[in-house]
């Protein structure tokens, strides 16, 4: 999984409506630190970072939604 390094340290991602499952809203994600992967609800506003903490290694890292 690609990824990029914050200035603080936290490790980033990216994800696009492709990504979302349309029932619910649900953004599938995969931790940049473990792999694990997980489902995050209501994290699809265009242009906005949302910070998450893996369900695995509980390490935070951030997203970054794009409807690309």
């Amino acid at each position: 999984m690609d990824y990029d390094t914050n200035e603080n340290g936290k490790r980033m991602i990216y994800r696009t409506y492709s990504d979302i499952e349309a029932a619910n809203f649900y953004t599938n994600t995969e931790c940049p630190y473990c792999g694990h992967e997980q489902q995050e609800l209501d994290m699809d506003a265009c242009g906005e970072t949302y910070e998450i903490e893996c369900n695995k290694c509980e390490k935070e890292y951030d997203m970054y939604f794009d409807a690309s």
